[in-house]
This record gives C-alpha cells, structure tokens and sequence, in this order.
C-alpha cells in the first residue's frame, strides 16, 4: 500500500501540482463545487421519487406525481451543463481577474451556451399506418414547436459549457483589458455604470458567439451535425460504432465512459451507442426465460450488473464513499456524511462534481480502470457458478444498489459475486483515496497553524 501511495504521489503528484496552479482547471473546480449544493439538494427528492421499491414506483404513478420528481431530475442534475456555463465562466473571471464583474461574464456564458442550442423541433402527423409507409401512409409536419432540449443542457452538454465558458471568459478579461466599454460619468450611479459599462463587450460575444452557431449551421462538413453539440456526439460516438454486445466489449464500453466522463464528457454519449444491443439482449433474455429456453445472454445481462452504475453510480463510487469512513481531514469526513446516503442509490453527482472526481488526477487510475477489474473478476467467477435460475424479467429502477438487483435475480451466490466487486472497488479506490486524504489533512493543518500565528499576533499588537 505504501509503495502503491508513493507511485501515486510520484507520478501523479506534479500533474495535481500543476492542475492546481493552472487558470483553467482552478476555475474549473470551483465551478463543479459551485454546484455541489445543487445536487446534494436534487438528490434528496430523487432518492424519494426514484426509491427502487416498485410498488411505492406503481403508487406514484397512481397518484399522479411521478413525472413531478422527473420534473425534480430534469431541472437538476439533467440541466448541469446548463449551469456549468455560467459557474465555470464566473469563476474563471473571480479567480483570475477579479477586478472586472465575474457575474456579468457568467450571464455572457450562459446566454451564448444557449444560443448554440437547436431551438425549433417540428411535429409530424402520420396519415396511414406505420407499416404502411412509405408507399401509402405520408408523413406532414404540423406544427413547428420552439423549445430547449434536456439532451443539450443536461450533462451531455458540459464539455460544450467548459468550452463556451472559457471562450467567453477570456474574451471578456482581454476586452476589459483593452478598455472596450461604455465609459459613464462618476456621477452616474455605481450599479447603473456596472450595468451598462460592458455594452460593447456583450455585443462583441454575442456575435462571436453567433458565427460560432452559423458556422456549424452552414459549414459543408459540419452542417452535416447540424449543431456542436450534435458534432461532439457525432466525433465520439463514430469509433465505437462497430462494437458488438458482448461481455468483453460491455467492460470496455464502461471503461470508455468512465474515461470520458473523468474529462467532463458525460457517458449518455457512449451508452448511446450501446443502448440498442442492451435493449435487444434483454429482450431476447426474457423471452428464452418465459419460454423454459437457455437465456443466451447471460454473461452480458451478469457482467452488465456487476461494472455498471449499481455500485454508486458512474466509477463504482462506492467504493470511494466507504474508503471515506476511515478520512482523517474534516474535509473528506464531511464530504462523507453527505454523500454517503445518495451513493447508496446510484447518485453520485455529489461525489463526481464535489470531490472533485473530474479532471482530478489523484483519482484517474480508480475512474478509468475500476469497471475493468469489477467486470472481468465477475466474468471469471460467474463462470464458475450455477446461474440456471437467473430471472432476467426482474426489472429494478437505475436507483437499486447492484447489490439487490443480483440476489433478487441470481440468488445468494449471484449475490456473494456482488459482494467481491464491491469488495475490488474498495481495494481500488483506497489508496488514491488516502493520498488524497493525507493532503487535505496538511493543508487543514497548514490553514490552522496560520490562523493560530495570526491570532498570535493579533494578541501582541492588542498588548
């Protein structure tokens, strides 16, 4: 373990060194932390709403509130590039250049992340029947609905707000530099003048902003996407498009999307791309098992559970949670009392974003290999028991722990493979953990010694 820490301290230790005397990712830290209260909030009523109990679901339904926590979700944690755009381009300002207003560049963020946002969808009406088309039944738009899409503001959209956050941010610090703003008599009052002295600066962005959304609009090559959102996706999701549905390429496909969400990069853009063999796998799984046949994809329904989202949410970060409970700065111990609770039930945007685990890296390696290790060890030892009883008609919301989805659907021993995965991400996480802890706990240090110096001090200049 040791050797482990000082591998992670060697390596890693001048990248985490670097990270955080550079601009770009202190803003970009703050800003994620910025957020924090934002999903501890959210997470309270999604674990209510989304309680992996289906007959508390059913009642829900019957009641009639069940889409009023989806409305919770999508105001919430399905807006977070949303408000990354402006969190990201204010802090980027108040640390770097805080003599000029941080809230006006964050509204200057905001504002051109939606502006870049597809905003027209049109309705169609389909006069004949489906399978009728295309001879008979014709398709005929009818209404053209002016909207903003949860795919574009929700967390698919965050590398798009750092980009856009950043772009502003710099723009706005070098006008400023430059003097390009409305200069107003000092009779004029203070917050009148703060209002409309970056005039010349917003319409400088907003234009930049929009030959930005022409340019993916118009563009030969680009206009094929439609949009930068749609390009980013597009860009991602080609490699990965011929990769087939089995046991090995489900682990990899979640590495990749640890992978790129460690870089802001929600993994929606990859299990997009899986969603259709998953669907049709688990079809095919249900209709053997009611039919008394094999269930041919058993390994992949099994090795799906056991590196999915069911251990904590994204990056089995279940293992970081219960790794907390032996932290020793107050940091980590307190992140701990918040957190726990929702990673329980798979939400760990808490953790993700308040960690911070994004673009931090003391915490790559446990991100990017932990469905690696969990998918394969799980793989080796389901091979070596009986699953014939598997119930592949079992469904449980995303909130369920993995750990009660397996013994529901495989039994006791389907269960004990569960508890060595939970076991492995723990051994994972840990030591990155600690080395994490250990620096938290000498810079609370650090901060006390110079608080106590300086009340010291204080107490001689009173005498």
């Amino acid at each position: 373990m040791k050797n482990m820490e000082k591998f992670i301290d060697k390596f890693f230790g001048p990248i985490a060194l670097y990270m955080n005397s550079s601009p770009f990712f202190r803003a970009l830290t703050d800003a994620f932390m910025r957020m924090t209260s934002l999903t501890l909030g959210a997470s309270v009523l999604m674990i209510i709403g989304f309680f992996p109990i289906p007959a508390w679901q059913n009642w829900l339904v019957t009641v009639g509130i069940y889409e009023d926590f989806v409305a919770v979700q999508n105001a919430t944690i399905n807006a977070l590039g949303l408000f990354l755009a402006f969190t990201f381009a204010y802090s980027f300002v108040k640390i770097n250049a805080p003599k000029y207003n941080p809230l006006v560049s964050g509204l200057l963020s905001l504002a051109g992340f939606m502006i870049l946002i597809p905003q027209k969808y049109i309705l169609y009406t389909i006069n004949g029947a489906i399978e009728e088309l295309p001879s008979q039944a014709t398709i005929q738009a009818t209404k053209e609905l002016n909207a903003f899409s949860t795919d574009y503001i929700g967390a698919s959209g965050i590398l798009v707000a750092i980009i856009i956050g950043y772009l502003i941010a710099r723009i706005y610090i070098y006008l400023n530099k430059k003097h390009f703003v409305v200069k107003l008599p000092e009779s004029v009052p203070t917050n009148v003048a703060e209002s409309l002295s970056p005039t010349f600066i917003a319409g400088a962005i907003m234009i930049i902003v929009f030959v930005i959304r022409l340019v993916f609009k118009y563009t030969p090559f680009l206009s094929n996407y439609g949009n930068i959102f749609a390009f980013i996706t597009g860009v991602i999701q080609t490699p990965l498009q011929d990769i087939v549905g089995s046991p090995l390429s489900l682990i990899l496909i979640l590495s990749l999307a640890n992978f790129f969400w460690y870089f802001g990069i929600h993994p929606q853009v990859v299990y997009s791309v899986i969603t259709p063999i998953v669907i049709a796998n688990s079809t095919a799984n249900i209709v053997a098992y009611t039919s008394g046949e094999t269930v041919p994809y058993l390994m992949f329904a099994v090795v799906g559970v056991a590196c999915g989202t069911g251990f904590g949410g994204q990056g089995a970060t279940l293992g970081l949670v219960i790794s907390m409970m032996r932290a020793k700065s107050q940091r980590y111990k307190e992140m701990f009392k918040l957190t726990a609770v929702p990673s329980i039930f798979n939400i760990n945007e808490p953790l993700i974003f308040g960690m911070p685990i994004i673009m931090n890296p003391i915490f790559f390696i446990p991100m990017a290999i932990g469905p690696l290790v969990m998918g394969l060890s799980a793989w080796g030892l389901t091979s070596l028991i009986d699953l014939s009883n598997y119930n592949p008609t079992i469904a449980f919301p995303w909130t369920t722990p993995a750990l009660v989805t397996m013994i529901f659907r495989g039994g006791i021993s389907l269960f004990l493979v569960g508890v060595v995965c939970l076991a492995i991400s723990v051994l994972i996480w840990y030591p990155f953990f600690k080395v994490a802890d250990q620096k938290a706990l000498a810079d609370e240090k650090k901060l006390a010694e110079e608080e106590k110096k300086e009340k010291t001090s204080s107490t001689l200049v009173t005498e």
